[in-house]
């Protein structure tokens, strides 16, 4: 195992630290955060090739660099086990670390789930499976690295480590071989035609992907503690990988587009082109490159995997920890130091959100959603961050990141633009969807603090219960401020998403000598929503129509809208109702 040495977990159970070096930290950062560039086939056709590579490029500036950069900054502090969730109790207190507890270990799981589906559907490319046997494959994945994870952390950073450098060497074969047969311009069309005039719709459509792709640098955090020296090694580490990311993204991506084209047919789907393409056109690379290529393609699927199901386990670690679930989930091994437990219900409920055989959940859901729960975890992240900037002594921050406090507020400020971006510009459907999950976490919440009593069993004189409500004191008053809050924020948003997508996502009716290649497209792809009126107009039926089968809630825009507005008007009466509760006990 190497040199290690046990040492008290700030906030939690002792752990055993293992030296670990920059380029194994290297390595498990790629890993988590990038392991290629899978994934950009669905950002292409979306926003168009010109768009993607622009934004590939700006995003690590504007979002990763920043965002990793006060995260290395924070983790130098306080080189914790659960990292940033640890942060956001210092910074906020007993509820919102809850909260953060709660997001935290359900995007571990879903995250898990998403790299799961794609290892197997790039898999799909190259082997024919039915519904079945893929669904036996990513079990039997899961199963493999839950026996990894139990081994340690060292054993995770060496597998992430040897994924990540034959990942890293099969894009520069395609890059080389991508250019090497360059014969169009990538950036040509720069913006998917369907949105012409329109440049926010399709920034929208593929920021979800694009945040996902350079998600993940506050997940090393949580098995910071496990790191001997963590406040000199991560920040080295982020400077190493951080252009390594980009260079990975950018060069693969031109050099395939510009060999291969057909962007608009790009997709992560058996059926569609992708990097692995450039292989099977170059007349210089050898035939068997491209199953070289997909083999690599599942193995950098399997070491995101490999890491996010260590920071889930740990997740659940910290909830038992601070007494938010059942006492045998922080239960560690006597040999090897590793949440057993933990891992064992992260394996099972990943099996769970793959679906059932015939029923399984696409990677296109999957991965909003996961984009979703992280940034709420990003935000709660930069808050604590900006709080304890003002309150951790300077002479105790090892690692600084540039600019000082302006500087800070300025990363600070634009990790929390581009949260609140995603959730406005990702769709009606994935906004009403989102709204409902946010209020419905401090209802966890409070079911976790009134069966497992949460950090006043260990601290009982600094996080006092009230018995009249089984809560702590004060919680009544944000649950209601909280509800307060995002029922406004609903209310308000619903205009915002009507002006950005009722021009253009709506259905409408058209004359036959009107029609074009879109409209032709539309009536050959979806026959059954097609409706013909008695003068001759036809239906083209919407976005929402198209995804949704034209029936539901989800189908109807303006449903959706109202429902939001309703949502949001019952969450600003339930905070009214709580915040004067929680004045009455406050009171007495």
């Amino acid at each position: 195992m190497g040199e290690a040495e046990k040492i008290d977990r700030y906030g939690a159970k002792d752990v055993i630290a293992k030296k670990v070096g920059v380029l194994s930290v290297v390595g498990m950062f790629y890993a988590m955060c990038c392991a290629g560039a899978f994934g950009i086939e669905e950002m292409i056709p979306e926003a168009g090739p010109g768009l993607t590579i622009v934004m590939l490029i700006i995003l690590p500036f504007v979002w990763a660099l920043p965002y990793s950069f006060i995260c290395a900054e924070l983790g130098s502090a306080r080189p914790v086990e659960g990292g940033n969730i640890m942060w956001v109790q210092e910074a906020m207190g007993e509820f919102w670390f809850g909260i953060m507890v709660i997001v935290n270990f359900i995007w571990g799981l879903i995250a898990n789930t998403v790299y799961v589906v794609l290892a197997v559907q790039y898999l799909g490319t190259r082997v024919p499976m039915n519904d079945v046997q893929a669904y036996a494959l990513k079990v039997g994945l899961i199963l493999i690295f839950f026996i990894i994870n139990v081994l340690g952390i060292k054993e995770v950073s060496f597998v992430s480590t040897a994924i990540s450098v034959a990942v890293l060497a099969a894009f520069i074969l395609v890059t080389i071989a991508g250019f090497a047969e360059y014969n169009q311009n990538p950036f040509v069309p720069f913006i998917n035609p369907e949105y012409s005039g329109m440049p926010l719709m399709a920034v929208g459509g593929a920021l979800g992907v694009g945040l996902w792709m350079y998600s993940g640098f506050d997940q090393i955090s949580l098995v910071a503690g496990e790191i001997k020296d963590a406040y000199k090694v991560i920040p080295k580490a982020l400077m190493i990988v951080i252009p390594l990311m980009i260079l990975t993204y950018v060069l693969p991506t031109a050099a395939g587009l510009s060999s291969v084209g057909q962007w608009d047919s790009w997709t992560t789907e058996s059926s569609g082109v992708g990097y692995h393409t450039v292989f099977e056109i170059s007349p210089i690379a050898p035939t068997f490159l491209g199953i070289v290529f997909i083999i690599v393609a599942i193995l950098g699927q399997c070491s995101i995997y490999n890491m996010c199901i260590a920071a889930a386990s740990r997740a659940a670690l910290i909830m038992s920890d601070e007494k938010f679930g059942p006492a045998a989930l922080a239960k560690l091994s006597n040999s090897r130091g590793t949440p057993v437990i933990s891992l064992i219900i992260v394996g099972v409920v990943t099996t769970a959100l793959l679906g059932t055989p015939h029923h399984q959940l696409d990677f296109k859901f999957l991965v909003i959603f996961d984009a979703f729960f992280s940034v709420i975890v990003c935000a709660l992240t930069v808050i604590s961050a900006i709080i304890l900037k003002r309150r951790i002594p300077a002479k105790d921050v090892p690692f600084k990141a540039p600019g000082g406090m302006a500087g800070h507020n300025v990363m600070a400020a634009l990790c929390l633009i581009f949260c609140l971006a995603f959730a406005l510009l990702n769709g009606t459907d994935y906004f009403l969807a989102g709204l409902c999950i946010i209020l419905l976490i401090p209802v966890i919440y409070a079911a976790c603090k009134r069966i497992w009593k949460g950090p006043s069993v260990k601290d009982p004189g600094l996080y006092p219960i009230d018995k009249r409500t089984g809560l702590g004191f004060g919680d009544v008053t944000r649950m209601g401020g909280y509800y307060l809050f995002f029922g406004l924020f609903g209310i308000l948003s619903r205009f915002f998403l009507q002006w950005y997508e009722e021009g253009t996502l709506l259905g409408y009716w058209a004359a036959p000598q009107d029609m074009g290649w879109y409209e032709a497209g539309i009536i050959a792809e979806y026959p059954d929503l097609i409706k013909k009126a008695a003068d001759g107009t036809i239906w083209i039926p919407g976005w929402y129509e198209q995804e949704y089968g034209g029936t539901g809630l989800f189908s109807n825009f303006y449903a959706m809208l109202d429902t939001i507005v309703y949502i949001g008007i019952a969450a600003v009466v339930i905070g009214a109702v709580l915040l004067l509760i929680g004045k009455r006990l406050k009171s007495k």
